[in-house]
Protein backbone atom coordinates (compact mmCIF):
# COMPACT_ATOMS: atom_id res chain seq x y z
CA UNK A 1 0.00 0.00 0.00
CA UNK A 2 1.42 3.45 -0.91
CA UNK A 3 2.59 5.50 2.06
CA UNK A 4 -0.04 8.23 1.48
CA UNK A 5 -2.88 5.71 1.53
CA UNK A 6 -1.46 4.06 4.63
CA UNK A 7 -1.28 7.40 6.41
CA UNK A 8 -4.88 8.21 5.44
CA UNK A 9 -6.03 4.77 6.62
CA UNK A 10 -4.34 5.20 10.00
CA UNK A 11 -5.78 8.71 10.35
CA UNK A 12 -9.33 7.52 9.63
CA UNK A 13 -8.91 4.58 12.01
CA UNK A 14 -7.71 6.84 14.81
CA UNK A 15 -10.60 9.23 14.24
CA UNK A 16 -13.07 6.32 14.39
CA UNK A 17 -11.49 5.01 17.60
CA UNK A 18 -11.55 8.49 19.08
CA UNK A 19 -15.22 8.85 18.12
CA UNK A 20 -16.12 5.53 19.75
CA UNK A 21 -14.17 6.44 22.88
CA UNK A 22 -15.89 9.83 23.03
CA UNK A 23 -19.34 8.25 22.63
CA UNK A 24 -18.54 5.75 25.38
CA UNK A 25 -17.24 8.53 27.61
CA UNK A 26 -20.39 10.59 27.08
CA UNK A 27 -22.59 7.55 27.77
CA UNK A 28 -20.76 6.80 31.01
CA UNK A 29 -20.77 10.46 31.99
CA UNK A 30 -24.52 10.81 31.41
CA UNK A 31 -25.10 7.60 33.35
CA UNK A 32 -23.01 8.89 36.22
CA UNK A 33 -24.79 12.25 36.26
CA UNK A 34 -28.35 10.94 35.99
CA UNK A 35 -27.99 7.42 37.37
CA UNK A 36 -30.59 4.74 36.87
CA UNK A 37 -33.82 3.81 38.57
CA UNK A 38 -33.71 0.34 40.12
CA UNK A 39 -36.52 -2.13 40.83
CA UNK A 40 -36.83 -4.86 43.45
CA UNK A 41 -39.59 -7.43 43.88
CA UNK A 42 -41.10 -8.89 47.04
CA UNK A 43 -43.88 -11.47 47.17
CA UNK A 44 -45.04 -13.87 49.85
CA UNK A 45 -42.63 -16.34 48.27
CA UNK A 46 -39.76 -13.85 48.50
CA UNK A 47 -40.43 -11.74 51.59
CA UNK A 48 -36.97 -11.35 53.08
CA UNK A 49 -34.53 -10.82 50.22
CA UNK A 50 -36.02 -8.69 47.49
CA UNK A 51 -35.24 -9.80 43.93
CA UNK A 52 -33.66 -7.23 41.60
CA UNK A 53 -35.72 -7.00 38.42
CA UNK A 54 -35.89 -4.91 35.27
CA UNK A 55 -38.83 -3.43 33.40
CA UNK A 56 -38.59 -6.18 30.81
CA UNK A 57 -40.79 -9.18 30.06
CA UNK A 58 -38.01 -11.78 30.33
CA UNK A 59 -36.75 -10.40 33.65
CA UNK A 60 -40.25 -10.53 35.14
CA UNK A 61 -40.92 -14.04 33.81
CA UNK A 62 -37.71 -15.27 35.45
CA UNK A 63 -38.61 -13.66 38.78
CA UNK A 64 -41.24 -14.51 41.40
CA UNK A 65 -43.68 -12.10 39.76
CA UNK A 66 -47.15 -13.65 39.47
CA UNK A 67 -49.51 -11.81 37.12
CA UNK A 68 -52.64 -13.18 38.80
CA UNK A 69 -51.81 -11.25 41.99
CA UNK A 70 -52.36 -7.49 42.34
CA UNK A 71 -49.29 -5.27 42.21
CA UNK A 72 -48.15 -2.44 44.44
CA UNK A 73 -45.46 -0.09 43.14
CA UNK A 74 -43.88 1.81 46.02
CA UNK A 75 -41.77 4.94 45.50
CA UNK A 76 -39.65 6.23 48.41
CA UNK A 77 -38.42 9.70 49.31
CA UNK A 78 -35.84 11.38 47.06
CA UNK A 79 -32.72 9.17 46.82
CA UNK A 80 -34.46 6.52 48.94
CA UNK A 81 -33.62 2.85 48.46
CA UNK A 82 -34.96 -0.58 49.39
CA UNK A 83 -33.54 -0.16 52.89
CA UNK A 84 -35.61 2.98 53.48
CA UNK A 85 -38.19 2.41 56.22
CA UNK A 86 -41.12 3.46 54.01
CA UNK A 87 -40.30 0.61 51.62
CA UNK A 88 -40.20 -1.96 54.42
CA UNK A 89 -43.47 -0.62 55.81
CA UNK A 90 -45.30 -1.00 52.49
CA UNK A 91 -43.94 -4.51 51.89
CA UNK A 92 -44.83 -5.69 55.38
CA UNK A 93 -48.27 -4.04 55.52
CA UNK A 94 -49.39 -5.39 52.17
CA UNK A 95 -48.06 -8.94 52.44
CA UNK A 96 -49.67 -9.31 55.87
CA UNK A 97 -53.03 -8.89 54.17
CA UNK A 98 -52.85 -10.57 50.76
CA UNK A 99 -50.73 -12.17 48.05
CA UNK A 100 -49.25 -9.35 46.02
CA UNK A 101 -46.32 -8.33 43.88
CA UNK A 102 -44.58 -5.48 45.69
CA UNK A 103 -42.25 -3.66 43.32
CA UNK A 104 -40.02 -1.22 45.20
CA UNK A 105 -38.36 1.61 43.31
CA UNK A 106 -34.73 2.24 44.23
CA UNK A 107 -33.74 5.87 43.77
CA UNK A 108 -30.30 5.69 45.40
CA UNK A 109 -28.56 6.15 42.04
CA UNK A 110 -31.31 8.13 40.31
CA UNK A 111 -31.47 11.90 40.49
CA UNK A 112 -33.32 12.93 37.34
CA UNK A 113 -37.08 13.33 37.74
CA UNK A 114 -37.92 12.64 34.09
CA UNK A 115 -35.80 9.48 33.99
CA UNK A 116 -37.45 8.18 37.16
CA UNK A 117 -40.97 8.84 35.89
CA UNK A 118 -40.26 7.34 32.47
CA UNK A 119 -38.65 4.23 33.98
CA UNK A 120 -41.46 3.49 36.43
CA UNK A 121 -44.14 4.25 33.84
CA UNK A 122 -42.41 1.85 31.42
CA UNK A 123 -42.64 -0.88 34.05
CA UNK A 124 -46.36 -0.28 34.55
CA UNK A 125 -46.92 -0.32 30.80
CA UNK A 126 -45.06 -3.64 30.49
CA UNK A 127 -47.35 -5.11 33.16
CA UNK A 128 -50.42 -3.86 31.31
CA UNK A 129 -49.41 -4.71 27.75
CA UNK A 130 -47.51 -7.97 28.21
CA UNK A 131 -49.10 -9.52 31.29
CA UNK A 132 -52.68 -8.34 30.74
CA UNK A 133 -52.72 -6.75 34.18
CA UNK A 134 -55.65 -4.31 34.47
CA UNK A 135 -54.64 -0.87 35.71
CA UNK A 136 -57.17 -1.19 38.53
CA UNK A 137 -54.99 -3.98 39.96
CA UNK A 138 -51.93 -1.72 40.16
CA UNK A 139 -51.65 0.56 43.19
CA UNK A 140 -48.91 3.19 43.30
CA UNK A 141 -47.77 4.33 46.76
CA UNK A 142 -45.43 7.28 47.24
CA UNK A 143 -43.84 8.81 50.34
CA UNK A 144 -42.60 12.43 50.57
CA UNK A 145 -41.18 13.36 47.12
CA UNK A 146 -42.17 9.87 46.02
CA UNK A 147 -45.82 10.94 46.20
CA UNK A 148 -45.27 13.53 43.47
CA UNK A 149 -43.21 11.06 41.44
CA UNK A 150 -46.15 8.64 41.73
CA UNK A 151 -48.38 11.33 40.24
CA UNK A 152 -45.91 11.86 37.42
CA UNK A 153 -45.81 8.13 36.71
CA UNK A 154 -49.61 7.95 36.59
CA UNK A 155 -49.79 10.95 34.27
CA UNK A 156 -47.21 9.36 31.93
CA UNK A 157 -49.12 6.06 31.91
CA UNK A 158 -52.32 7.90 30.99
CA UNK A 159 -50.51 9.78 28.25
CA UNK A 160 -49.09 6.59 26.72
CA UNK A 161 -52.01 4.20 27.24
CA UNK A 162 -54.96 6.57 27.17
CA UNK A 163 -56.21 5.08 30.44
CA UNK A 164 -55.81 6.09 34.08
CA UNK A 165 -54.39 4.19 36.98
CA UNK A 166 -57.09 3.37 39.49
CA UNK A 167 -55.45 4.70 42.66
CA UNK A 168 -52.50 6.53 44.17
CA UNK A 169 -51.85 6.50 47.90
CA UNK A 170 -49.68 9.47 48.86
CA UNK A 171 -48.01 9.42 52.27
CA UNK A 172 -47.12 12.85 53.71
CA UNK A 173 -46.12 14.43 50.39
CA UNK A 174 -43.44 17.10 50.41
CA UNK A 175 -44.30 20.52 49.04
CA UNK A 176 -43.17 19.38 45.59
CA UNK A 177 -41.59 22.77 44.98
CA UNK A 178 -38.35 21.15 43.85
CA UNK A 179 -40.08 18.92 41.28
CA UNK A 180 -41.64 19.60 37.89
CA UNK A 181 -44.69 17.41 38.48
CA UNK A 182 -46.89 18.02 41.51
CA UNK A 183 -49.41 15.37 42.57
CA UNK A 184 -53.04 16.24 41.77
CA UNK A 185 -56.51 14.72 41.51
CA UNK A 186 -56.06 14.52 37.75
CA UNK A 187 -53.31 11.91 38.03
CA UNK A 188 -55.50 8.87 38.84
CA UNK A 189 -59.13 7.88 39.21
CA UNK A 190 -58.71 8.12 42.98
CA UNK A 191 -55.95 9.91 44.85
CA UNK A 192 -55.84 9.58 48.63
CA UNK A 193 -53.37 11.61 50.67
CA UNK A 194 -52.27 11.23 54.30
CA UNK A 195 -50.75 14.38 55.87
CA UNK A 196 -48.82 13.82 59.10
CA UNK A 197 -46.23 16.63 59.13
CA UNK A 198 -47.86 19.50 57.26
CA UNK A 199 -45.76 22.64 57.42
CA UNK A 200 -42.66 20.62 58.31
CA UNK A 201 -41.37 17.96 55.93
CA UNK A 202 -44.85 17.65 54.45
CA UNK A 203 -47.40 20.07 53.00
CA UNK A 204 -50.77 21.46 54.07
CA UNK A 205 -51.92 21.65 50.46
CA UNK A 206 -54.87 19.52 49.46
CA UNK A 207 -53.63 17.30 46.63
CA UNK A 208 -56.08 14.41 46.30
CA UNK A 209 -59.74 13.53 46.07
CA UNK A 210 -59.48 12.72 49.77
CA UNK A 211 -56.90 14.31 52.08
CA UNK A 212 -56.58 12.94 55.62
CA UNK A 213 -55.05 14.99 58.43
CA UNK A 214 -54.52 12.64 61.41
CA UNK A 215 -54.38 14.60 64.67
CA UNK A 216 -54.60 17.84 62.70
CA UNK A 217 -51.94 16.77 60.20
CA UNK A 218 -48.96 18.59 61.69
CA UNK A 219 -47.59 16.85 64.78
CA UNK A 220 -48.27 13.24 65.69
CA UNK A 221 -48.76 11.86 69.24
CA UNK A 222 -45.50 10.80 70.83
CA UNK A 223 -43.38 12.73 68.29
CA UNK A 224 -41.03 15.56 69.18
CA UNK A 225 -39.40 15.98 65.75
CA UNK A 226 -40.63 16.65 62.23
CA UNK A 227 -38.99 13.45 61.05
CA UNK A 228 -40.99 11.36 63.52
CA UNK A 229 -44.31 12.93 62.47
CA UNK A 230 -43.34 12.70 58.79
CA UNK A 231 -42.62 8.97 58.99
CA UNK A 232 -45.78 8.26 60.99
CA UNK A 233 -47.62 8.38 57.63
CA UNK A 234 -46.27 5.00 56.51
CA UNK A 235 -46.46 3.55 60.02
CA UNK A 236 -50.25 3.87 59.75
CA UNK A 237 -50.41 1.74 56.60
CA UNK A 238 -50.67 -1.67 58.28
CA UNK A 239 -53.92 -0.63 59.99
CA UNK A 240 -55.20 1.30 56.97
CA UNK A 241 -55.02 -1.88 54.90
CA UNK A 242 -56.24 -4.22 57.64
CA UNK A 243 -59.81 -5.61 57.75
CA UNK A 244 -59.81 -4.35 61.34
CA UNK A 245 -59.20 -0.77 60.17
CA UNK A 246 -60.78 1.51 62.76
CA UNK A 247 -59.56 4.92 61.62
CA UNK A 248 -63.00 6.53 61.86
CA UNK A 249 -62.80 9.92 60.14
CA UNK A 250 -64.69 13.20 60.13
CA UNK A 251 -65.20 15.41 57.07
CA UNK A 252 -64.12 19.00 57.55
CA UNK A 253 -64.77 22.24 55.73
CA UNK A 254 -61.14 23.36 55.58
CA UNK A 255 -57.73 22.78 57.13
CA UNK A 256 -58.48 25.68 59.47
CA UNK A 257 -61.31 23.68 61.09
CA UNK A 258 -59.50 20.38 61.68
CA UNK A 259 -60.80 19.25 65.06
CA UNK A 260 -63.09 16.66 66.60
CA UNK A 261 -65.77 19.21 67.40
CA UNK A 262 -65.67 21.22 64.15
CA UNK A 263 -65.94 18.40 61.62
CA UNK A 264 -68.83 16.14 60.65
CA UNK A 265 -68.22 12.56 61.73
CA UNK A 266 -69.06 9.68 59.41
CA UNK A 267 -68.63 5.93 59.17
CA UNK A 268 -65.81 6.32 56.64
CA UNK A 269 -62.40 5.08 57.73
CA UNK A 270 -59.05 6.35 56.47
CA UNK A 271 -57.63 4.02 53.82
CA UNK A 272 -60.68 1.77 53.76
CA UNK A 273 -61.44 0.25 50.37
CA UNK A 274 -65.04 0.64 49.32
CA UNK A 275 -67.04 -0.11 46.20
CA UNK A 276 -67.74 3.60 45.96
CA UNK A 277 -65.18 6.31 46.60
CA UNK A 278 -65.68 8.32 49.80
CA UNK A 279 -66.95 11.87 49.39
CA UNK A 280 -64.18 14.14 48.23
CA UNK A 281 -62.81 16.50 50.80
CA UNK A 282 -60.68 17.00 53.89
CA UNK A 283 -60.85 14.49 56.75
CA UNK A 284 -59.78 14.59 60.39
CA UNK A 285 -59.15 11.70 62.78
CA UNK A 286 -57.28 11.03 65.99
CA UNK A 287 -54.75 8.28 66.61
CA UNK A 288 -52.78 6.80 69.46
CA UNK A 289 -49.06 7.42 69.82
CA UNK A 290 -48.11 3.81 69.14
CA UNK A 291 -49.50 0.70 67.46
CA UNK A 292 -52.36 -0.04 67.42
CA UNK A 293 -52.83 3.58 66.32
CA UNK A 294 -56.57 3.67 65.70
CA UNK A 295 -58.92 5.07 68.34
CA UNK A 296 -62.04 3.85 66.57
CA UNK A 297 -65.10 4.21 68.80
CA UNK A 298 -63.43 6.91 70.89
CA UNK A 299 -65.43 9.55 69.04
CA UNK A 300 -68.50 7.49 68.17
CA UNK A 301 -70.55 9.93 70.25
CA UNK A 302 -69.97 12.50 67.50
CA UNK A 303 -71.55 10.32 64.79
Amino acid sequence: MPQTNTTNFISVTLRMQTGVQLALFLTLTIGAVYGETGFFLNTRRVQENAQPIEAEVEALVRSSFYAADPTVVTIPRWLGNISSPEISAVVSARLQQQDSNIISVDLSEANDESEIIDSVASLVIVLSNHFDMPLDRILVVGFAEGAHLAGGVAAKVQQDLGRQLSQITALDPSSGAELDHKLSQADAEFVEVVHTNAGGEGTWERLGHVDYYPNGGQTQPGCTTDSCSHERAFELLAEMWSPENDFVSARCGSVETLSASSCRWSTHKMGQKQEEQPASGIYFLETQQSSPFSRGAYFISFL
